[in-house]
């Protein structure tokens, strides 16, 4: 293991495989096939178990745990992963597991900032660059778009997904699909517009944002079908507008209810 820093209180199997340049701190345990990759600092009191493979630049901070059985009584047994992408950084006391069913994987993607106690459950899928505040806790299959925002000690029941660029406020309990660049809160949790500091910050322009801010609009329209508002949303040319058709076709919950359809 070239230029490997192991304390020598942490446990690390030799049917590991450890990257350069990364750093395991005291106590950690790294179990039999963990694939970690180069640059990546693990602290004090880690556990990672069998199945999990880390990317490159990550930083996992003290306590958590990877890596371990889904908490689903269908599981028998069978042999399934974790992903992590590359230059992921995981905050105290974490807890992600591995995935139910043979061959399949919980996956977090590139670029996420998982911040303390947040819980990711068997067959989750996280996108790029998705912020999840403290205590948050994502339920089996739930899955997560890219650039997505989740504030701290939101609840999210199992299936349910949420769009990319949206973003979830504090104390939320996500029940529906969250439409991409939507912006939510409560319990459970409603629409409330579209996420535009979100999209600021990510390069979209003045004009992109109206769009959008039309296209949900659309969405939400009370005096058209469904079919009518996805419909008239398919005749929008914009790359937005094929996301958000798109999101709304494979929903299986259903998603969220807006706020101001409610004020009737």
């Amino acid at each position: 293991m070239k230029d490997v820093s192991i304390h020598p209180t942490a446990i690390v199997s030799d049917k590991a495989e450890i990257g350069i340049n990364v750093e395991i701190g005291p106590f950690t345990v790294i179990e039999d096939g963990v694939k970690i990759g180069d640059y990546t600092k693990i602290e004090n009191n880690v556990h990672i178990k069998r199945g999990t493979i880390i990317g490159s630049g990550c930083h996992i901070h003290t306590g958590s745990v990877l890596g371990d059985i889904p908490q689903d009584l269908s599981f028998k047994g069978e042999e399934s992963f974790l992903i992590i992408g590359n230059n992921v950084t995981i905050r105290e006391y974490c807890v992600f597991h591995r995935a139910s069913g043979d061959g399949n994987a919980t996956i977090i993607g590139d670029n996420c900032y998982l911040m303390a106690y947040v819980h990711v459950a068997h067959n989750v899928k996280i996108g790029r660059g998705v912020i999840i505040a403290n205590a948050t806790q994502l339920a089996g299959y739930v899955e997560i778009g890219d650039k997505v925002f989740i504030s701290g000690l939101v609840g999210i029941h199992q299936f349910v997904r949420i769009g990319s660029y949206a973003m979830v406020g504090a104390s939320s309990k996500l029940v529906k699909d969250i439409p991409p660049f939507s912006l939510c809160d409560g319990n459970p949790a409603l629409i409330y517009g579209i996420n535009v500091v979100g999209l600021r910050r990510n390069g979209f322009s003045s004009d992109r944002i109206r769009i959008i801010r039309k296209l949900l609009h659309i969405l939400y329209d009370k005096d058209l079908s469904f079919e009518k508002r996805l419909g008239a949303i398919s005749k929008i040319e914009y790359e937005e507008a094929k996301m958000l058709v798109d999101f709304v076709k494979g929903s299986k919950r259903g998603i969220a209810d807006a706020s101001w359809r409610n004020e009737e």
